[in-house]
């Protein structure tokens, strides 16, 4: 707490407490004391139970500045709303109440201040209307008002305010701009960025045309559509001072106005993301005072044009994500004082020119994603000063060029997914700067013992290349500093090496898709910072090594299809953070544990399909409310489904249920680097970058019995769902129909009864549909989707009658008749059944006999013959 015995400095003028945010203060009475203090600072004092606070300030005469910042204040106490009209801060020059939660009601306090006030920040509160009585300010100078609730139009009382050099009404929710603004003829910043705005009166040539002072203006984002663009600066302005204009994030569509060229002052012109389109205009060569053009993340279209080669001040220059197309044309590279180049995202083509080498100053050169071909120049090595080159996802050739490593600050080289072949250089390791390196995705050769990795390197990313030979043994000595080692789908053999678990700063490593064998190594209990493994798609064998269980921070663990066998690991019950755990592919066996629901609150994928899995499937897999994938398929698991499945939280809300998980969050990202096959739809796919959207049961292929729970269709995000080949009995619950979000069902080779429900037809994104093989019975929906699907379907189910089968349903028939109907074909079969059975058991019991024992035989036949000779005996006589 602050001590009150402050109070006792009464000769104090100056007073500086702020930035002490373990300070406050519940009675300030004592500052009242300080009748000469002059300036005031308090910000981040919690004074949110100060008593009678602007009573006490108004008992301060000689104060002329007022920092009042995040200091908790609420709204005003009703004991100092009877103040308000007797406030007299009439020597105030500054004002700073920004972070606070004051309403227009509160601020009345300070309506006396107009006489002499300069600067007022009242941003960031809960203001719904501004101060009428800011309108008497008259000296006023800065007015920050951002960040508050208001709305509807520029208040019209601000009018007045001729002396005003800033204004800032950014994050707010106005609509319009009133066209009085542009007699503001001394403000030089107006900031109405990110509010709601979609009108502007007159136009912004209007607004613009006499406020020959401004130096900056930002517009972004709003609403404002291209009629707001029309007209011209004519008959205003001879000269303008603009030097930054932001018109970023609104919704134009519409070319780039030619007025602009007036503003021959610009240093900073920001144009992206407002949904421009046409030409880029010549008229941008006339901008000589620039040094940053924002473009990118629009539909400008046609060719880059030669008037850029005209700014000769320009230090960036970003036309990135739009739809230019044609050459990177030499006129460019006039700009001798560019920085940065972002051209990246287009339809450039063509070969890169010989005169990319005079970009002297050249920092940052993105040519990412366009159409270029041919070999990298040879002029690329005078770029002495570039850092950062991405050219990936073009269409270029050759090998990676020996001058490249001329390089001398080249940080990060990105040259993923084009066509270049053969060999790293030999001189690659004078990169002695390089961070990262990405060469995915391209065809280049060689051991990868024998390339000379710079020991400067962090990320290295050599995916889908024919890269063969072992990892040396000493891995760690030659790149220790590496964060992320990237070989996946190459053609790297023999066993992986003990001291890559000694490289402490790794974070991912992805060997999958090569040709390793022998064990996992069992040595991974210094390698704390791991995130991800992947070693799948190898011939890897043996047990899942228990040093594994000591990576506390594991996100990501890929072990499927190799050869791996044993239980399931008791020890990664300590991997609580695992989002994914994939062992799918191999030959595990024994039962599934039930600490799985209690370990893994976080999991969201677990695939263990094509194993030797036995036992029951334990209930407390329910407990993974996070689970999007659950892949159990061609196993040996027995038992009935887990009736609590509808617990399942994320296979109800879907993505909502995920959404922890946003941009600009690291495993947000790394979430388009997994790769996790699903059947869905009947047919085996990769799921990449919408895996994190997926939803998939597949239980098909095991030994379980019983009906399908009813709680299952309280799943219904779910886009398949597949319990094919195994002893389900029962009916079809009736409350599929809720699964609305079905594209995949496949219930086939089971013993399932009774009629197919009605409400499947309701199931409108179901594409793929299998009930083969089952005891149903009835007729067949007909409505929507199920009058376009293939008989093949229902193949196997002899009862099933209508369309699309040729089997017509009776239609005087209830399915309860036709229940019966079965019903009754059972008994008679079985009626039938029962009758040879006896039959054929008396005949061989009788037959088999005489067969057997021909003592029996003779007695038989003899009595056969006596009974023969009285018959004829008697017939004789009569």
């Amino acid at each position: 707490m602050i001590p009150n015995n402050l109070g006792n400095l009464t000769r104090l003028y100056f007073l500086d407490l702020s930035f002490n945010s373990w300070l406050y203060s519940n009675d300030i009475n004592w500052i009242s004391k300080l009748s000469l203090l002059e300036y005031l600072y308090l910000s981040d004092v919690f004074l949110a139970r100060a008593q009678n606070l602007f009573m006490v300030l108004n008992m301060m005469p000689s104060l002329l500045k007022i920092e009042l910042r995040n200091c908790s204040l609420t709204k005003m106490r009703s004991d100092d709303h009877q103040f308000v009209s007797y406030t007299n801060f009439s020597s105030i020059e500054f004002l700073n109440l920004k972070h606070n939660e004051l309403d227009v009601q509160d601020l009345n306090a300070f309506r006396n201040t107009s006489t002499s006030i300069q600067f007022i920040d009242i941003s960031h509160n809960n203001l719904s209307s501004v101060p009428f009585w800011l309108s008497n300010c008259d000296k006023l100078v800065t007015l920050y008002l951002g960040s508050n609730a208001l709305s509807g139009s520029l208040p019209l009382h601000l009018q007045n305010l001729s002396s005003l050099v800033l204004l800032d009404f950014s994050q707010n929710k106005y609509e319009s701009v009133p066209l009085w603004l542009g007699g503001l003829e001394s403000l030089k910043y107006l900031n109405l960025s990110w509010n709601h705005i979609n009108h502007i009166e007159g136009s912004l040539t209007s607004i613009l045309r006499n406020m020959c002072h401004l130096i900056s203006l930002d517009l972004s984002g709003n609403q404002i559509r291209g009629d707001a663009l029309v007209g011209n600066l004519q008959h205003g302005c001879i000269d303008f001072d603009l030097k930054e204009l932001d018109l970023s994030n609104n919704s134009f569509n519409a070319q780039l106005p030619i007025w602009l060229e007036k503003f021959e002052n610009l240093v900073t012109l920001t144009l992206h993301s407002s949904l421009f389109h046409g030409p880029i205009p010549n008229f941008s060569g006339k901008l000589s005072n620039l040094e940053y053009l924002f473009l990118n993340n629009n539909q400008l279209n046609g060719t880059i044009p030669n008037s850029l080669g005209q700014l000769r001040n320009l230090i960036l220059l970003d036309i990135s994500n739009n739809n230019l197309f044609g050459d990177l044309p030499c006129s460019i590279t006039s700009l001798v004082n560019l920085n940065y180049l972002f051209l990246n995202h287009n339809n450039l083509s063509g070969s890169l020119p010989n005169c990319i080498g005079q970009f002297a100053n050249l920092n940052t050169l993105v040519l990412s994603f366009n159409k270029f071909s041919g070999v990298i120049p040879r002029s690329i090595e005078q770029l002495v000063s570039l850092e950062y080159l991405d050219v990936s996802k073009n269409f270029l050739n050759g090998s990676i060029p020996q001058y490249l490593c001329q390089l001398p600050k080249l940080y990060s080289l990105f040259l993923a997914k084009n066509n270049l072949q053969g060999k790293f250089p030999d001189s690659f390791d004078q990169l002695r700067n390089l961070r990262n390196l990405d060469v995915s995705l391209n065809n280049l050769e060689g051991m990868f013992s024998e390339i000379k990795f710079p020991k400067s390197l962090v990320y290295v990313n050599l995916t889908n290349n024919h890269i063969t030979g072992s990892l040396p043994q000493n891995i760690a000595h030659r790149l220790p500093n590496l964060t992320n080692l990237l070989l996946g789908e190459n053609l790297i053999y023999d066993s992986i090496p003990n001291s890559l678990c000694k490289i402490n700063s790794l974070y991912n490593l992805d060997l999958s898709g090569n040709n390793l064998i022998g064990n996992i190594p069992d040595c991974w209990s210094s390698a704390v910072t791991l995130n991800e493994i992947n070693l799948s798609s190898n011939k890897l064998s043996g047990l899942i090594p228990s040093s594994l269980g000591h990576l506390s921070t594991l996100v990501w663990l890929h072990l499927n299809n190799n050869n791996l066998e044993g239980e399931f690991p008791s020890f990664l019950r300590n991997l609580t953070q695992l989002l994914i755990l994939d062992i799918g592919d191999n030959q595990m066996s024994g039962t599934l544990p039930s600490w799985i629901g209690d370990t893994f609150s976080f999991m969201q994928i677990l695939r263990l399909r094509q194993n030797k899995f036995n036992g029951n499937i334990p209930s407390e897999i329910c407990k993974l409310s996070s689970l999007q994938i659950l892949d159990f398929s061609n196993n040996m698991l027995n038992g009935s489904i887990p009736h609590c499945m509808g617990n399942m939280t994320a296979m109800i809300q879907g993505k909502n249920a995920r959404g922890s998980l946003v941009p600009g969050e690291v495993r947000y990202s790394e979430w388009f680097e997994q790769d996790v096959s699903q059947i869905i739809r009947g047919r085996e796919d990769h799921y990449t970058r919408n895996l994190q959207w997926v939803a998939n049961v597949d239980l098909s292929n095991n030994n379980l019995s019983g009906p399908i729970p009813e709680g299952i269709t309280l799943l219904t995000a779910l886009q398949g769902l597949n319990l094919s080949h195994n002893h389900l009995s029962g009916k079809i619950p009736k409350t599929i129909g809720d699964m609305k979000s079905l594209e995949s069902l496949d219930l086939s080779h089971n013993l399932l009864s009774g009629s197919i429900p009605h409400t499947m037809s309701s199931l409108t994104f179901l594409s793929h549909l299998s009930l083969s093989y089952n005891n149903l019975s009835g007729p067949i929906p007909q409505e929507n989707q199920f009058s376009t699907l293939d008989p093949s379907i229902y193949f196997g189910n002899k009862f099933l009658c209508g369309a699309p089968l040729s089997n017509p349903c009776d239609p005087h028939k209830s399915d309860r008749d036709i229940e019966g109907d079965k019903h009754d074909r059972v008994e008679k079969i079985w009626f039938y059944f029962v009758v040879a059975v006896g039959f054929g058991t008396g005949f061989w019991a009788v037959i088999g006999s005489l067969l057997l024992k021909k003592s029996w035989r003779y007695a038989y036949f003899r009595s056969i013959d006596e009974a023969v000779h009285r018959i004829n005996v008697t017939f004789g006589r009569n």
